[in-house]
């Protein structure tokens, strides 16, 4: 059927038909489009234009193909180091339902369409603008779906959709991207750059395959939900994504090495189970290459909530993360201020180190009394007040001055001083340092 550039003042109903040809509807404007439960062997509908509603549902387009496609296996590497397809020749694009430019003032209804194809798109729609929703409840495509730069005023919903990939590159949504409750991609799915108010959601959702994987770098949305049914094959990409609340699942996070989130800005984390500070710690050590900024965002979370102690966790793993890669000597010293002080973050760790000195110094002087200086015994000798004047590395009580000791007493006294010096060192350093970063 061919009805290209034509121009109709009222709707095309055509439901439950059969074509054996080629559905030719490239620059056709009609009020309405109905082909539900048709088959088609495939539809070229470039630059169409609807006033209302395009009714696909149930509809069967394509030609049964050999091996399903999956979304990925062409990929390249970008700037940002995240894979993904290349720039595609859009005029030669096979597939066997095709939207480019669309405008549909209306929504665009695919329920339960079953997409055919031998190469890798099944639904090729760069472009499309829709003013309602895009309809897409248990769909299902042999190859994977391309929405780059479309426009949909309403909400994308997928749930239970069974498709080879997705690539929303760019995509302007107005209430939400549901890719829900049994949504299944064999390949990726790519929103990058995408802005999608409401909710992007991925609730029970399974990515099978090699290259079942999530590539939402730049995504802006008020609300991300990563929930899936089950721990994807591949990456969850979220560099420099831009959400109000990430809600996810421990059970389904990716494996080590394959979350990418640096630059990810978010207010708020929430999860199907509660999750401790130390559980969100391992979150973050399943992208490899994190850096402060993935340490400070998750401590900033915490600020937001009022979680005190939370933060100092964070800040101290922080500086136990930076130290890794320092020389010998750098690793040494942080793992002795990590020890005495917990790089600032713990504060009383040094108070407790202090005390253990004094009693520890104090058992050995009430026994091992050090000799007066000149044998004068002006002072009377009190061990705890001797310890702590050899621990204090600046103020002076007087007893260091007043008592000579010598052999084992007086290594004890030096490890003392030494003890001492190191420790209010650690202080001075960890607290600037905690000061500095609070």
């Amino acid at each position: 059927m061919e009805l290209a550039h034509r121009q109709l003042g009222f709707g095309l109903e055509l439901v439950q038909c059969q074509f054996l040809d080629v559905v030719d509807l490239r620059g056709l404007q009609a009020t309405s489009l109905d082909l539900s439960g048709s088959s088609v062997r495939a539809m070229l509908a470039d630059g169409l234009a609807v006033d209302g509603d395009v009714r696909l549902s149930g509809c069967i387009i394509g030609t049964v193909p050999g091996e399903p496609l999956s979304l990925g296996t062409g990929a390249g590497v970008v700037r940002d180091g995240v894979q993904g397809l290349r720039r595609i020749a859009e005029p030669s694009a096979e597939a066997p339902l095709r939207l480019a430019d669309a405008r549909i003032s209306g929504s665009l209804a695919v329920e339960e369409l079953r997409l055919f194809s031998s190469g890798l798109w099944s639904l090729f729609a760069p472009r499309l603008q829709v003013d309602g929703a895009v309809q897409g409840r248990s769909l299902q495509a042999t190859g994977a779906v391309y929405l780059r730069d479309a426009r949909v005023a309403y909400a994308v919903y997928f749930h239970g959709a069974h498709v080879g990939g997705i690539d929303a590159t760019g995509l302007s949504c107005g209430r939400g991207f549901y890719a829900d409750w049994g949504f299944q991609s064999r390949g990726q799915v790519l929103l990058r750059g995408a802005s999608v108010e409401s909710v992007v959601t991925f609730h029970d959702a399974t990515l099978t395959g090699p290259r079942g994987e999530l590539i939402l770098s730049r995504l802006s949305t008020p609300r991300l939900r990563l929930d899936l049914r089950a721990a994807p094959p591949g990456r969850i990409v979220l560099r420099d994504a831009q959400v109000g609340a990430l809600v996810d699942d421990a059970s389904t996070w990716p494996a080590s090495g394959r979350l990418d989130m640096e630059g990810l800005i978010y207010k708020r984390l929430g999860s199907i189970t509660p999750l401790s500070v130390k559980d969100r710690l391992a979150w973050l050590a399943l992208d490899r290459e994190a850096g402060v900024s993935v340490f400070e965002q998750l401590a900033a979370s915490y600020q937001a909530a009022g979680d005190e102690r939370a933060v100092r966790t964070v800040r101290h793993a922080l500086e136990r993360h930076l130290r890794r890669g320092d020389r010998l000597t750098g690793r040494i010293w942080g793992a002795m201020q990590d020890v005495l002080f917990g790089y600032g973050y713990a504060p009383r760790r040094a108070l407790l180190w202090l005390l253990a000195l004094v009693a520890a110094g104090s058992s050995w002087f009430s026994v091992h009394e050090p000799a007066p200086v000149n044998g004068s015994g002006q002072r009377a000798f009190e061990p705890v007040l001797y310890c702590m004047d050899l621990l204090m590395p600046v103020v002076s009580l007087g007893y260091r001055s007043a008592f000579d000791p010598v052999g084992w007493d007086k290594a004890v006294a030096v490890f003392l001083i030494v003890s001492g010096w190191l420790l209010a060192t650690a202080v001075i350093s960890g607290a600037s340092r905690a000061l500095g970063r609070g």
